[in-house]
């Protein structure tokens, strides 16, 4: 019997959240929106998928690993090509760093209630994750996880902002960090949802570049406001001595072929992007003060997503099957440490103002329930 190595049996898979085919089948619905994975609700720039379909003229020969689209980033982002490593998606990268700069044994920080591939990723190599808690507010808190760095502490993860919570941290939050953890240990902003941030907030959040700091990465991807998270494209962002590793270790044709032209060609299509931000404004606003006016608590986002707090799992379990059979697929977050709390995409205008009144609609139906609230 072939034996798997024993701390991988501490691992458990990710699992995905159902597609609308499933749900129809399963609930007998003929109409089913998916909004449980933070997808882009305009689909793909027309630029991209032309450059994907071209790309795939050329499914006989090996991609050039990334190469085309590292020289195109250097030139978005001003920075040498030393200073990004490319890979399938930049969950593929958490993976990768944790493999790279931990030892089985070693500590790798974050907070609870943070994106599920790290932990996954720091499992997956023997490691330990360790947490601390979030504020009351649902955020990051610096000082506690800076207070939490040990001896065995090599790599702290934030997520900013945050998937489930939607929550960042400032600019300021990020220098007091850089400047009160020790130098050898690696600092990991992952900014899948930087797009949306920098349209909302742009005085506040981060502008990690400019900080020039040697242990401090950033996690970029194309899967959100690019629209591509079908082909699997992300990137990392940092000093050349340390992106080196990620260049040396990753696998020599990845990414493929047709998901690098279609970033490139993406990178390209600002209207594009500038629409899909403004969307999210759009949807975000609506939902969130709906929210509010309904009495129902959660966090205050910058991302595409909100998550709500229905106080208990139980109340989380029955508002997440509501949403399912009025056609609306949410992520329940039972996975991500909190399972009182459901997360829910922004959509089309049409969605959302569609959510928004089923959202009323519940809380209304719980109000007139004594023996019921929102949030206990």
């Amino acid at each position: 019997m072939i034996v798997a190595n024993p701390h991988l049996h501490h691992v458990a898979s990710y699992k995905p959240g159902s597609t609308p085919s499933q749900v129809k089948a399963e609930y007998g619905l003929e109409h089913v929106e998916k909004l449980a994975s933070n997808e882009n609700p305009l689909g793909t720039s027309d630029t991209a998928l032309r450059a994907a379909h071209n790309a795939l003229g050329q499914s006989h020969r090996y991609s050039d690993g990334g190469l085309a689209l590292r020289l195109r980033l250097a030139e978005h982002h001003n920075v040498d090509v030393s200073s990004i490593s490319v890979h399938n998606g930049s969950d593929a990268i958490i993976h990768q760093i944790m493999r790279v700069f931990l030892l089985p044994g070693e500590t790798a920080l974050s907070s609870h209630g943070t994106f599920v591939s790290f932990e996954l990723a720091v499992k997956g190599v023997n490691a330990q994750a360790q947490f601390v808690p979030l504020t009351v507010d649902y955020r990051y808190d610096v000082k506690a996880l800076a207070a939490a760095v040990t001896d065995t502490t090599k790599v702290i993860y934030i997520a900013n902002p945050n998937n489930p919570t939607g929550t960042y941290i400032t600019h300021d939050d990020l220098v007091w960090l850089m400047n009160n953890v020790p130098e050898d240990r690696l600092v990991v902003l992952d900014e899948a949802y930087v797009e949306y941030a920098q349209n909302l907030v742009p005085h506040l959040y981060p502008d990690a570049l400019s900080l020039h700091r040697s242990n401090l990465i950033c996690l970029r991807t194309f899967s959100k406001a690019y629209g591509l998270a079908a082909l699997r494209v992300g990137y990392a962002l940092g000093h050349p001595d340390v992106v080196q590793w990620l260049i040396r270790t990753k696998l020599p044709f990845d990414p493929n072929g047709p998901g690098c032209a279609a970033a490139i060609a993406a990178l390209d299509d600002a209207e594009f992007v500038r629409k899909t931000v403004e969307l999210n404004a759009t949807g975000l606003a609506v939902l969130q003060s709906t929210l509010r006016e309904c009495g129902y608590i959660s966090s205050t986002s910058v991302a595409n997503f909100v998550m709500i707090d229905l106080g208990d799992r139980e109340s989380a379990v029955a508002f997440h099957s509501h949403l399912l059979l009025q056609g609306f697929i949410a992520r329940q977050l039972i996975g991500f440490g909190l399972p009182t709390c459901v997360r829910i995409s922004t959509g089309t205008q049409e969605q959302n103002i569609r959510l928004a009144q089923i959202l009323r609609a519940y809380s209304s139906e719980l109000a007139g329930a004594p023996s019921q609230s929102l949030a206990q």
